[in-house]
């Protein structure tokens, strides 16, 4: 019997919701209790003192903290994440699969969830798992939004309430999930409202941008008084900016009257020459690693209590910003040529360049635990795990790039092609495509953390083209 067909007598032979709750098991008692590297273990620290920063998402140690409570350590958000990326399965099988008569694809979305590429990193306590989970869920409750077709005002007016609300939590856990959540938001105006056409969609897709930027000013506000110690994580990405236009300059005095002005914001003084030395658009932290220093890193930054660059005062944030402006106004074209050398990381086109698409127990950090405490040693099968899938982390299929690439195809085959249900996958590519142009724009490093989503995007929208197929499966 091939693959296929014992998928297919397994979707017969199990109730549709076993399904899901045997995967979410499974899938729970293999990542059981949760992995934790340097940024979760600053989350739980935050979590458990009672005083939290904005370098990491406030909401989520204010989270942290209740579970922490109720079951020590990263359990509790291990179970939170996966069963917000599990219900969003079951109700996206619910409102894109089960109408098309395509019930074999419950287990195959299930297959889906254990393909190394996304099963790699799940079991992480990362703020990026978490925005994939309220992602996903809101793309399945927005797919049963049913308003013309018999389903009362009210409940289709609570549906996309709760899409919404599951796309704020998006946007609370990643700041730069505002880029996809925009068509999903679009999509469920779409549903709400609907218009037979792509031109519907595209019309839906003005309110969908203006709740998005409302649900990203809202949460800077409220991140804002959530958090006891503001650390400004954007001077990163200012700096990271600016020495990368300072790298690409061919007169040197400008390089060096630029380099003096960002210095001067930093604290910092001295020669220009080992900052071009140190730059690489991989990751902003290099420009600082200058020996002796010549841009400095305010002590605190990255340890077990962040401080960012909160030691730095208000002129100082006020001015770098305007430098920040200034430069990229300035020198637009050299200002893309560093975020196109960025996004060669991002996508791994470049060889050793994704970060960390395996994160299993061996990476939690060791000169962290005298404050966390022991962490929770690897089962074997864990430990078998991570082994086998670190071996092939330099192939194609852990890459960003050719994801994306089937990814802007898929967009494409749905556009072009004259069904209405492929609204759906045009809804789901463009929040994939969005979300990858941001990392473009803004990304600091190549962590295959930031594209995961992306990718999950692309396998999910293959097999939503692939509903008539399955529909015909016996």
């Amino acid at each position: 019997m091939t693959v296929t067909k014992k998928i297919n007598s397994l979707a017969g032979a199990l109730p549709i919701e076993w399904i899901f709750i045997s995967g979410f098991l499974i899938h729970f008692g293999i990542m059981y209790p949760g992995f934790l590297c340097y940024d979760a273990v600053n989350q739980i620290l935050e979590a458990r003192e009672g005083r939290f920063s904005d370098w990491h998402p406030p909401l989520m140690a204010i989270i942290w903290r209740f579970s922490d409570s109720l079951t020590p350590g990263p359990a509790g958000m291990l179970f939170l994440q996966l069963g917000l990326v599990w219900t969003g399965a079951y109700l996206t099988f619910q409102a894109y699969f089960k109408p098309y008569g395509a019930k074999v694809a419950a287990p195959w979305l299930c297959v889906l969830l254990f393909l190394p590429p996304l099963f790699g990193i799940s079991g992480a306590i990362l703020k990026d798992m978490l925005m994939w989970g309220a992602l996903f869920t809101a793309f399945g409750i927005a797919g049963h939004i049913k308003n013309h077709k018999g389903q009362t005002p009210r409940l289709a007016f609570l549906l996309f309430a709760l899409t919404v609300l599951d796309l704020w939590l998006a946007i609370l856990m990643r700041h730069n999930a505002f880029f996809a959540t925009i068509p999903i938001l679009s999509f469920a105006i779409f549903r709400l409202f609907p218009k037979y056409s792509v031109f519907g969609l595209v019309r839906a897709a003005v309110p969908g941008a203006v709740l998005a930027l409302v649900l990203f000013a809202v949460t800077g506000a409220i991140n804002t008084r959530l958090a006891d110690r503001h650390t400004y994580p954007w001077v990163a990405n200012a700096s990271f900016d600016i020495a990368g236009v300072i790298k690409r300059l061919d007169d040197k005095g400008r390089q060096q009257v630029i380099f003096d002005q960002l210095a001067g914001t930093l604290n910092s003084s001295g020669s220009v020459e080992p900052l071009l030395k140190a730059y690489t658009p991989m990751y902003w932290r290099e420009i600082f690693r200058t020996k002796p220093p010549t841009l400095e890193l305010p002590k605190n930054s990255m340890e077990s209590q962040i401080h960012g660059f909160a030691s730095l005062s208000d002129q100082q944030r006020q001015t770098l910003h305007t430098l920040w402006i200034q430069t990229i106004l300035a020198e637009p074209v050299l200002w893309v040529r560093h975020r196109l050398a960025v996004s060669k990381y991002v996508l791994g086109l470049v060889p050793d360049s994704s970060w960390s698409p395996v994160m299993m127990a061996k990476d939690f950090p060791s000169d962290l635990e005298r404050f966390y405490g022991s962490h929770p040693t690897a089962t074997k099968l864990q430990e078998w795990l991570e082994a086998g899938m670190s071996e092939y982390v330099e192939y194609w299929f852990f890459q960003p790039w050719p994801y994306f690439v089937l990814t802007i195809y898929l967009f494409f085959a749905a556009a072009f092609r004259r069904v209405t249900a492929n609204i759906e996958v045009i809804c789901l590519t463009s929040s994939a495509i969005l979300h990858e142009l941001g990392l473009m724009l803004a990304a600091p490093s190549p962590d295959f953390r930031y594209s995961h989503y992306m990718i999950f995007c692309s396998l999910l929208s293959l097999l939503l083209l692939a509903r008539p197929w399955m529909a015909k499966a016996k």
